[in-house]
């Protein structure tokens, strides 16, 4: 009950106006300020399958497989001049990772919700995570290199050059190129 409580706190300290709507205008950062809050309907997105190349995430190829998926995402804030600003994205999604060199699988619930911030050209500024939920994480990022399964509140920071850092993490983090027999 005790995580619970925590996880609620954290994400409704992140997440903010996502959170519960609010009725104007971005902040001075260009995060989500009261009144901007305005979803639009939610509508179908498809999780496609792919394969990160070894050395990306693990020492092997990394494979994700979707095994069942109905996730759906939304608008919630734009920018001025219509360019998103805030995703939410929600449902179920179920996935096998694989090791691409020997085959060896494993599946995992990935279906938590998410909202991802943009910045006004279009790059990512902040992914927020109520998991489970997987994301990567590259040799060059500011978090030991991987692929994970995020499980509570992860908030994942970009830095302008694309770079990506573990801003929150407040849950357990699978690696699963380790459950797949990654020894680094």
């Amino acid at each position: 009950m005790r995580r619970v409580v925590t996880a609620a706190l954290a994400a409704a300290a992140v997440l903010g106006p996502a959170a519960a709507p609010a009725a104007a205008s971005a902040g001075a950062d260009g995060g989500i300020g009261p009144g901007s809050y305005r979803p639009e309907p939610w509508r179908a997105w498809v999780q496609e399958e792919w394969t990160a190349p070894a050395g990306r995430y693990c020492s092997f190829p990394l494979q994700v497989r979707v095994v069942s998926q109905d996730v759906r995402v939304r608008v919630v804030a734009r920018y001025g001049d219509g360019a998103v600003r805030r995703e939410e994205f929600a449902g179920p999604l179920v996935v096998d990772f694989v090791n691409g060199a020997t085959g060896q699988s494993v599946r995992r619930d990935a279906g938590g919700s998410g909202a991802a911030d943009y910045r006004p050209d279009g790059s990512w500024r902040r992914y927020t995570i109520v998991g489970p939920a997987g994301f990567g994480f590259r040799p060059e990022d500011r978090y030991p290199r991987g692929y994970y399964l995020l499980d509570g509140v992860h908030v994942i920071a970009f830095d302008a050059d694309g770079t990506r850092r573990m801003a929150v993490e407040v849950g357990r983090e699978e690696n699963v190129c380790r459950s797949l027999g990654d020894a680094s």
